[in-house]
């Protein structure tokens, strides 16, 4: 006898949101969030991962450097997205053909970087100022692209331009998957504080999934951020260079507080580097983990004086073994929110 219903239901398909491997993300940074330092923050278990800034036109024009620069390592199950910023729709269309070659999951646009080189150029934060323009920009790209979009922003140009609302909904009209959102206007910079009353307030009223993003230091600040603002997740940036377990804690893989590997991690990152960068890029990554493993710990001034007399990644990796042998006992410090650390960056 014929069946004349099915025994069998479609399943749904996941929204990148939901495949997602939890709440807490590596927030993109530039000169930092590279392939190989996302590498290591998917090992120490970020959520999702974006690359630095990277310029369309560099990629249109097959610059070396910029093609570096959206290189993607491959891992079942990892997330990882490219932000792009460009001056018309058409380079960013054209630059997310490279994006999707290399494996990219989704495509960023960057509408919160301050810098003045980018905000003249009509990029960044710039687009900020025109929700009725940003939307047409915003969904050209969407219709002439394959990869999943989603955009990063400010809370508007400065504390009389507050557009976050009309510029979220123009990114849930030209069909953006999420919107994340650092909490500070164009002005500030990165002065200030974090507005996470009006992440909370725009998340209320936004038929679009909400990130929040700024002054996350510690793995409770990023637990009570995502209750309290009721976000869909939680942008990590300077709390994850000082601590890169942070995302573990707010897994409850770890207590805070816990004493780490230090040793184990570095010579993973080391290894990471070598298989990817020459030696030259090599030290200079190196060195910037060694300077942010080792801020607040006893002797760290002094070892960052040392660290860069020296000029060979190995020389580099011996003292910092030394260096971290001898606080093997030591917590991760505390980041104290009024101290100041890595003030600058792009978005």
């Amino acid at each position: 006898m014929e069946e004349t219903t099915s025994t069998t239901k479609s399943k749904k398909t996941e929204t990148l949101l939901e495949k997602a491997r939890n709440a807490f993300w590596m927030a993109p940074l530039s000169g930092i969030t590279e392939i190989c330092f996302r590498e290591f923050m998917d090992e120490m278990h970020a959520g999702v991962l974006i690359s630095e800034l990277v310029s369309s036109k560099g990629l249109v024009y097959n610059s070396e450097r910029t093609q570096a620069m959206i290189g993607i390592h491959k891992k079942p199950g990892t997330i990882v997205g490219i932000q792009l910023f460009g001056e018309s729709a058409e380079d960013i269309i054209e630059g997310s053909r490279y994006v999707e070659e290399v494996g990219a999951d989704f495509l960023d646009i960057n509408l919160g970087c301050p810098v003045k080189k980018v905000v003249k150029k009509g990029c960044g934060s710039a687009l900020l100022r025109d929700p009725d323009n940003l939307e047409r920009f915003l969904s050209k790209i969407k219709s002439n692209i394959k990869l999943p979009l989603t955009c990063k922003m400010r809370t508007g140009w400065d504390h009389n331009e507050l557009t976050v609302h009309e510029c979220v909904r123009a990114a849930y009209n030209s069909g953006c998957e999420w919107a994340a959102i650092h909490g500070r206007t164009r002005a500030q910079g990165y002065q200030g504080e974090s507005d996470w009353k009006l992440i909370k307030e725009v998340q209320q009223n936004s038929p679009l999934p909400i990130i929040g993003n700024g002054d996350i230091r510690n793995s409770k600040q990023a637990i009570d951020r995502l209750e309290e603002s009721g976000v869909a997740a939680v942008m990590i940036g300077r709390g994850a260079l000082r601590n890169p377990w942070i995302f573990m804690e707010c897994e409850g893989r770890l207590k805070s507080g816990h004493i780490p590997d230090r040793i184990e991690k570095v010579s993973r990152f080391f290894s990471i580097l070598e298989s990817f960068h020459n030696p030259r890029h090599v030290l200079i990554y190196l060195r910037k983990l060694m300077v942010w493993l080792a801020f607040g710990l006893p002797g760290a001034s002094s070892f960052r004086g040392e660290l860069f007399t020296l000029h060979s990644s190995k020389d580099v990796y011996n003292l910092a073994t030394v260096f971290f042998e001898k606080n093997k006992n030591q917590p991760v410090p505390i980041f104290e929110n009024q101290e100041a650390f890595m003030m600058g960056g792009h978005g």
